[in-house]
């Protein structure tokens, strides 16, 4: 399927031949989705996910007409009991056990999709993302190394941030002392992760476009496999990430509207993704509980910088939730400047240049609705966050009073493939995308126990 979608869409081959060829391999498919086990169900949701994007792009090139009637693709049925290709997938989505969605999504094409992933603190294992299959292989659109290489970059940034996640919610939770020492254990090392990842993401970006990511691929193949299937219904994007999502309400993030969009986006999410996102949300985020605990202080930007140290050292917790913080909001500026490579500007430089936005796909804002303006001030929400006073103390100092130099002397965070894929390794010593100010306000199986107990970041 990935050769032929690459001729389709070199023009090489008509694109009719899609819908026979997919119509070929459906025949040999079990008769009924609950002949499958879970697992089985699980794998042919992501390759049967792919066969749908496939199917629905090239129905919505050949005539724009079809992009009022995206189901009209999928006029196909499945084995012998000549199963409706729709009702087919539905049937092997139940048989999943997952919730999952009546179509593709980021969480079958991503995280399914890829060998399983880990994160290791030194000796410890802190968090894994298993996929479905067993081969090492990764399933694309086309096959290009483009396409890959983002899979990559994409589940190897959840596992950090599932990591980060699980050393988080024991505090959010408050099963864990929010000024103690496991708590300023626990908040070094989210963030020492959140700042591997985001130098993970740096390096990406700077990989050349031949050993990366071209924008041209990103833009004109890679997202145009993001059709509706259904009229309004959520195709796949990193932005249903849940990790990240939740993230932002531990952090205590919220820009106005924000949780209204994610309820929009509720049906491109696995079922246990949202009742896990569902409890995050109705708790206060853990700027607000440890501010909580320290009341009453007034606000921290009225405070000295000697009042600033004295109440550091009441909770020394606080500077660890600082760079944790702070660290979250590089995270997202890297974020941004992503998309603004790979996506918004090179679309400006087509709209300047009289190019325009043909495709079934629009490059002027992400599949989930979210334009460049939006990323903007999401990421100066997130840099603007209840601890900025503290910016006024050396960094230097913040760190030593949280640990955080002495965890950093110790152990090496490490995101990789139980199958020993290897994306771009970022170098330890990476410079930060922009200055502290710019960096701070600029526009199946959930882990291995190290993250919620005690041995954390030990060996």
């Amino acid at each position: 399927m990935a050769e032929l979608n690459r001729d389709i869409v070199a023009r090489r081959r008509p694109a009719g031949e899609f819908p026979a060829a997919v119509a070929a391999a459906l025949a040999a498919l079990p008769a009924v989705p609950e002949r499958c086990t879970p697992q089985e169900a699980r794998r042919l949701v992501v390759l049967l996910g792919l066969a749908g994007a496939g199917l629905g792009r090239h129905f919505q090139e050949r005539d724009q007409a079809h992009r009022q009637r995206p189901e009209g693709a999928f006029d196909l049925t499945v084995g012998e009991a000549s199963v409706p290709f729709l009702d087919y997938f539905a049937g092997l989505a139940r048989q999943s056990g997952t919730g999952h969605p009546q179509r593709d999504t980021y969480a079958c094409l991503t995280r399914w999709n890829l060998p399983a992933s880990e994160v290791w603190w030194g000796g410890t294992r802190l968090a894994t993302l298993p996929g479905v299959f067993d081969d090492g292989l990764v399933r694309t659109y086309t096959g290009e190394r483009d396409e890959i290489r983002f899979f990559e970059l994409i589940k190897l940034s959840e596992t950090y941030e599932r990591a980060v996640n699980l050393a988080l919610t024991p505090l959010a939770d408050e099963t864990v002392d929010l000024c103690g020492a496991e708590a300023m254990h626990r908040l070094g090392v989210a963030a020492e992760l959140l700042d591997a990842l985001r130098r993970l993401n740096t390096a990406f970006a700077a990989l050349p476009p031949a050993d990366g990511l071209r924008a041209g691929h990103f833009m004109d193949v890679f997202r145009q496999f993001a059709v509706h299937w259904r009229p309004g219904d959520v195709p796949p994007s990193g932005a249903l990430d849940p990790e990240a999502i939740e993230r932002d309400f531990l952090l205590g993030t919220d820009l106005p509207g924000y949780r209204g969009h994610l309820t929009r986006l509720r049906p491109g999410l696995l079922a246990g993704e949202w009742d896990r996102l569902g409890t995050v949300m109705d708790r206060p985020g853990l700027p607000e509980l440890l501010l909580a605990r320290l009341r009453p202080v007034g606000d921290l930007a009225h405070q000295s910088p000697a009042g600033l140290r004295a109440l550091l050292g009441s909770c020394p917790a606080l500077a660890g939730l600082f760079l944790v913080l702070r660290a979250h909001a590089r995270v997202s500026s890297v974020h941004l400047m992503l998309a603004k490579k790979y996506l918004f500007a090179p679309q400006r430089h087509r709209d300047r240049s009289g190019v325009g936005d043909s495709g079934v796909v629009s490059n002027r804002r992400g599949t989930t609705g979210m334009d460049e303006a939006a990323l903007e001030r999401l990421t100066r929400i997130r840099g603007r966050h209840p601890l900025t006073a503290l910016r006024r103390l050396p960094t230097a100092d913040l760190e030593s009073l949280a640990g955080v130099d002495a965890l950093r002397a110790g152990h090496t965070a490490e995101a990789r493939f139980t199958t020993g894929l290897a994306l771009v390794r970022p170098r330890a010593s990476d410079d930060d995308t922009g200055d502290d100010d710019a960096q701070d306000g600029e526009a199946g199986d959930d882990g291995d126990g190290g993250a919620a107990g005690r041995p954390l970041g030990e060996s």
